[in-house]
Order: structure tokens, then C-alpha cells, then sequence
């Protein structure tokens, strides 16, 4: 089955988004709420996410911040930063 991207020939727009690898933490203790021991680790070499492509700049947009900001406006933990491409698609013939 074909499958269509519809999209304006000035590009289309990706999320790109660097983060940490969440690890468990090995003092964390069960029903002990310490803010000081949380239960996940953010460590270890970033790693690189993308989501896109989209056929709009403020789609994009709109993902970056749901990618990188909590349900209260405060930075994701992890999240070391995020940013929007812009890209274009350009075909040729195989034989």
C-alpha cells in the first residue's frame, strides 16, 4: 500500500532532542519519599532522538516543547536540549 506525505515544497520540519539514558537508582528505597533519592538516574552518554517529520514549522514546535517540558512548564529530567530542522526531499531515479 502507497503511502502519501503531503508537503509544500519549501521543506519539511523535524524535532531533534538530546537527552540521558535513564537508570535505576540502586538506593532508591519503595514508599520512602526523599527528593534527595530519586528514583531514576539521568547518566551515561547522551543520546539523539528525532520525531518528524512534519509538514510545519509550528508542529514542529509544538513537539519540541511536549518533548522537552513537563506537564507544568518544567524542564524534563534528562532533557539536555532540543531543537527544530528544516529539510527538504529530493528524489532520483534507481535502476
Amino acid at each position: 500500500m502507497a503511502r502519501q506525505f503531503v508537503s509544500d515544497e519549501a521543506g519539511m520540519f523535524r524535532v531533534v532532542v538530546w537527552q540521558l539514558p535513564q537508570v535505576d537508582n540502586p538506593n532508591w528505597q519503595r514508599g520512602v519519599i526523599n527528593p534527595d533519592n530519586p528514583r531514576f538516574l539521568y547518566e551515561g552518554i547522551a543520546f539523539m532522538s528525532t520525531y518528524g517529520p512534519y509538514s510545519t514549522v509550528g508542529a514542529a514546535r509544538g513537539q519540541l516543547t511536549f518533548r522537552t517540558l513537563d506537564a507544568y512548564g518544567a524542564p524534563r529530567p534528562g532533557v539536555l536540549a532540543g531543537h527544530i530542522q528544516q529539510g527538504s526531499v529530493t528524489w532520483k531515479d534507481v535502476n
